[in-house]
């Protein structure tokens, strides 16, 4: 179970404070992204609209990403 859209982890994973690996490259991909767009504008408006974006990423294909999302989850 993914935790709730509002959970400090994704704040943290989506700024690069939380560190999270897969060896998925669609996963890679996005974590990379989410980093470098935060580090370009640290602004709350776009981590906020990085941390839906990577939830509903996770809510989508949650099935799929098992091993990813119990990295989450610890």
């Amino acid at each position: 179970m993914l935790p709730n859209l509002n959970d400090p982890v994704w704040t943290q994973i989506v700024t690069g404070k939380k560190p999270m690996r897969s060896n998925k490259a669609t996963i890679n991909l996005l974590i990379h992204g989410n980093k470098m767009s935060c580090e370009r504008d640290p602004s709350p408006a776009n981590v906020k609209q990085l941390v839906a974006k990577t939830y509903e990423f996770f809510a989508k294909y949650e099935s799929i990403f098992p091993d990813e999302i119990a990295s989450i989850l610890k």
